[in-house]
């Protein structure tokens, strides 16, 4: 058993690691069967399968793995042009049916999470409106799951993006993010804090999760470079720990286990979602590097197991 089983379940993000799976095509199921097969996992965060018949069988694999699983509408949100809060009725209206259809597949797999993100940014004389219909649209969509039968209610999750760098969303500083769930005010709504943003968006840890406070409902580490534009990982596309232009390696994440610890996000995670608390590590190969995923998991867990063994030292003092 791993040394940190009894206070979470230790993820990753398939889609990134396994960047060849990003739009929800590829190896789909052989490279799931890696992250099944390792028990060090207890989570897996999975980008939504296009085909239904691999869809199935990655549903049909996952159910008897053990793994909870956290699915990711964010995805075709970022990439697909999924407009939430648009400003053109008929848009709006697609995506919001789009999204229903990506929590019925969540539900499918029994999600404990969706993650959203948030429309680009408008720039700062136009954001009120769109802050106003996104409320609305989250609403909606928090409302359509909790109408749905489920074995366990699937919670939305928002993940905060860098307004001025890289992916330049409406949201956004994390003291905004957990404004707007202020403003949802729905009991299956919440927030994810991400590692690897904290520098994107010029917050530390203890800022950021002080700022998510009571909504703060999912956590991920991971790493990223905001110095150098020509760089492949500019912006928010997690090297491995270690890459010598990036931002966070084990010091980042011991601060960052530090203050998850001192928010209590543990208990306050596992009495929102009655479920494990989640951490999942973002990270992805460089290809041009001829890095490997196994090799890039591998780094990633040996580097968080060392920050929480450092963690888990200090609690015992």
């Amino acid at each position: 058993m791993t040394i940190w089983a009894g206070t979470m379940d230790l993820g990753v993000v398939h889609a990134l690691a396994f960047p060849e799976c990003r739009g929800g095509e590829g190896p789909v199921i052989e490279t799931l069967n890696r992250i099944v097969d390792d028990a060090d996992f207890g989570a897996v965060e999975i980008a939504p399968v296009r085909d239904p018949a691999i869809r199935e069988r990655a549903r049909a694999l996952l159910s008897w793995s053990g793994l909870q699983v956290v699915y990711l509408p964010i995805l075709p949100m970022l990439f697909d042009g999924i407009e939430i809060a648009s400003d053109d009725p008929e848009r709006r209206d697609v995506a919001r049916q789009r999204l229903h259809d990506l929590i019925d597949e969540a539900i499918s797999f029994d999600s404990t999470l969706a993650m959203i993100g948030t429309p680009p940014d408008p720039g700062p004389d136009r954001r009120s409106p769109v802050f106003e219909r996104l409320v609305e649209d989250i609403r909606e969509l928090c409302d359509y799951a909790d109408s749905q039968p489920t074995n366990r209610r699937l919670h939305i999750t928002l993940e905060p993006f860098d307004r001025d760098i890289e992916k330049k969303r409406l949201i956004g500083p994390t003291i905004e993010a957990a404004a707007l769930a202020d403003t949802v005010d729905r009991e299956n709504f919440g927030l994810t804090v991400d590692l690897s943003h904290l520098p994107l968006l010029g917050e530390t840890s203890a800022q950021a999760i002080g700022a998510a406070g009571r909504h703060l409902i999912h956590a991920h580490i991971g790493n990223c470079v905001i110095d150098d534009p020509g760089c492949p990982f500019f912006g928010d596309f997690h090297p491995r720990f270690g890459h010598p232009q990036g931002r966070n390696d084990g010091p980042e994440i011991v601060e960052y286990l530090r203050q998850l610890d001192a928010h209590g996000y543990w208990e306050n995670a596992r009495s929102r979602l009655g479920a494990t608390p989640i951490l999942s590590m973002e990270v992805k190969p460089n290809q041009i590097d001829n890095e490997s995923s196994g090799a890039i998991l591998a780094n990633g867990k040996r580097t968080f197991s060392r920050a929480w063994a450092h963690v888990r030292k200090d609690r015992l003092a």
